[in-house]
């Protein structure tokens, strides 16, 4: 059964699609023998090789170029995320309740964050220009869009502004990997 499954690799999916199955058939295994003790011992699973990960990032120009394009309501999500490095949905999520203006700090709880633990955000002076520009728009959310809180911020008119920009191959995710790099660059 696990050949026939790992023949789907080959069929319809990427070695890490098939490799996510596979480690959900080796933790059963696992399980079944080591807490239930339905079987003496589990059988070997190997997985598929799997490429190199993904690390994609923007040079300053690039970025400024990219900001440019966007429409108004996603510049400053953005830039707020080029300044600290968090998630999207990290950034869509954040309230005022979260930020202390004098401190210079914003805090997260571990039921926002991806490893579930709380996480303090220091915030340098793009970070704080973005919220100063920010405060009296919405009452509870920082980032808006028509009085409501923005769901997300990859939609049509990020696509667009990334071709209108030259930009390939780039997630809103590798915003992360940019404040990383840059901040290896400093």
């Amino acid at each position: 059964q696990i050949k026939k499954l790992g023949a789907l690799k080959a069929e319809e999916s990427s070695s890490s699609t098939a490799n996510r199955y596979l480690a959900l058939v080796r933790a059963i295994f696992r399980r079944a023998a080591h807490e239930w003790e339905w079987i003496d011992k589990p059988p070997f699973v190997r997985l598929y090789p799997e490429k190199t990960r993904r690390v994609r990032w923007l040079t300053p120009d690039q970025a400024a170029t990219l900001l440019d394009e966007l429409p108004e309501h996603q510049v400053q999500p953005m830039l707020f995320a080029l300044a600290t490095g968090l998630r999207q949905s990290n950034v869509l999520g954040l309230t005022w309740q979260q930020i202390d203006m004098k401190r210079r700090t914003a805090w997260l709880h571990g039921e926002q964050v991806k490893n579930g633990e709380d996480l303090h955000v220091s915030l340098n002076d793009m970070a704080m220009s973005v919220l100063y520009a920010r405060r009296w728009v919405h009452s509870t959310h920082v980032f808006t869009y028509q009085g409501k809180p923005i769901k997300r911020l990859t939609t049509r008119a990020w696509y667009k502004a990334l071709k209108r920009a030259k930009i390939e191959n780039f997630r809103w995710h590798d915003l992360r990997h940019t404040w990383a790099s840059w901040l290896v660059q400093e």
